[in-house]
This record gives C-alpha cells, sequence and structure tokens, in this order.
C-alpha cells in the first residue's frame, strides 16, 4: 500500500528513472559478478574456504536474487502468464540491496583518504540508540 501511494505522488519521470535506474545498476552490478568470476573463479565466491569470502557469497546472492531474477526473470515470467500479483511480494525481497551499503563500510574503514568520513560513520552509529529513544519520546 505504501509502495503504492508514494508512485503515485510521484512527479512524471521520477518512477520511469527509478525503473531505468534499477535495471542500469542490475546490469553494473552483474557485470561485476560475471567479471570478478572471470577473473577470481568460482573459489572467490566460496563461503567455507575464507571468511572475507561470505561477504562475497553474499553480494553474489544478492546480485542474483534481488537483482537478475526480481528485475528481471520474474518480471519476464508474469508478463508471459499476464499478471501482477508478484509485486508486493518482491518489493520486500528489493530491500535486500540495501546490504550491499555494508560493503562501501568496509571501504571507509580501510581507506585513510575517508578517515573523516569513518568517523562521521561511527558517530552515527554509536549515537543510534540515543537517537531512537529521542524519537519515542517526541512522538
Amino acid at each position: 500500500h505504501a509502495h503504492h501511494s508514494v508512485s503515485n505522488n510521484m512527479v512524471p519521470g521520477t518512477l520511469v528513472f527509478c525503473r531505468v535506474s534499477e535495471h542500469v545498476f542490475t546490469t553494473f552490478f552483474l557485470a561485476e559478478f560475471i567479471f570478478r568470476l572471470k577473473v577470481h573463479g568460482r573459489q572467490y565466491y566460496w563461503p567455507l574456504t575464507c571468511s572475507d569470502r561470505r561477504a562475497n557469497f553474499v553480494d553474489a546472492i544478492l546480485v542474483i536474487l534481488t537483482g537478475v531474477v526480481v528485475t528481471w526473470i520474474v518480471p519476464l515470467f508474469f508478463l508471459i502468464v499476464r499478471s501482477d500479483a508478484y509485486k508486493p511480494r518482491l518489493r520486500a525481497l528489493t530491500l535486500l540491496r540495501a546490504v550491499r551499503i555494508i560493503r562501501l563500510v568496509r571501504v571507509f574503514r580501510k581507506v585513510p583518504l575517508f578517515r573523516e568520513a569513518w568517523q562521521l560513520i561511527r558517530g552515527l552509529q554509536d549515537s543510534m540508540r540515543t537517537l531512537g529513544w529521542t524519537i519515542v519520546v517526541i512522538f
């Protein structure tokens, strides 16, 4: 219901931009996955060999499941059978894409150039409990 009301209140063209962006990003993520698979092989994504590989495995699952399957395969299937019944159920899976942001946090931690940004992120993380209680008290 919330997605429907937000979609109806968007500026014309914004919804088209979001849909096109979804396909563009899915294409880039899939290309990255394929290039890494070609360069590093399957062991790069195998989670049992190294603890760092678990993140790669989760990343691969997110690209395949929430990217390729949810963005391309399922809509194509339901287009063929002429149904829109899949849309509400798959919206929750697209939220899993936010997990990919965790990969950026790993970059922030390791690159000295982003030291100040990392400090800001840590400060926000450390203040989340206080901010949560502040919101509860206000509302």
